[in-house]
């Protein structure tokens, strides 16, 4: 019983971190900081989270990318795709607009 213990708090803690290797993560805008008062400086000017999402759609659209439900997720732009009648998840570099793979 004595090893047990430490032999399952380290496969608790390895099973905790393995799912953080799959969550895209981004360099985008940050709409959490107090100081801006929930508004960031994004593209032409101060815009609410659902302003700049807004101009993300817009921009992906632009793209050819048939995105809707826009909205920012850990500094990316998390949309849904909608392909052969189907929305899919994902996600895209709000800078680049390029795919960022979720694995």
């Amino acid at each position: 019983m004595g090893k047990l213990i430490p032999i399952l708090s380290i496969a608790f803690i390895a099973v905790s971190i393995v799912p953080a290797w799959a969550v895209p993560m981004c360099d985008g805008p940050r709409f959490d900081d107090d100081d801006a008062g929930g508004h960031i400086t994004f593209g032409l000017g101060f815009m609410t989270e659902e302003e700049a999402a807004q101009q993300a759609e817009l921009r992906l659209r632009a793209q050819g990318i048939n995105a809707n439900m826009t909205r920012f997720w850990n500094g990316c732009i998390q949309t849904f795709v909608r392909e052969g009648g189907h929305d899919t998840m994902r996600f895209y570099d709000p800078d680049t607009l390029e795919e960022v793979p979720v694995d």
